[in-house]
């Protein structure tokens, strides 16, 4: 999958059922190969038709459970004890 086809998704916690956003960009981990962190931003539209990010979060890679056609599902890893 192109990344391009990647953003702009819907990003959905499965925990809460809650919509962060969408997918607006990514690290990638050169020596990997591999995506390693989501930015997820929620768009504003101002009167002027200009779109900006606000509130832009961050998730890692793992925490993506599944990639749908319009979605993708993220759960937060708990920290081991």
């Amino acid at each position: 999958m192109r990344f391009s086809e990647f953003q702009k998704k819907e990003v959905i916690d499965m925990q809460r059922g809650k919509f962060l956003g969408f997918i607006q960009d990514a690290a990638i981990d050169i020596s990997k190969g591999k995506i390693d962190t989501l930015h997820i931003g929620d768009t504003e539209r101002s009167f002027f038709l200009e779109t900006r990010v606000k509130d832009q979060k961050h998730f890692n890679y793992e925490e993506v459970v599944t990639i749908g056609k319009d979605i993708v599902l993220i759960q937060k890893k708990l920290p081991k004890e």
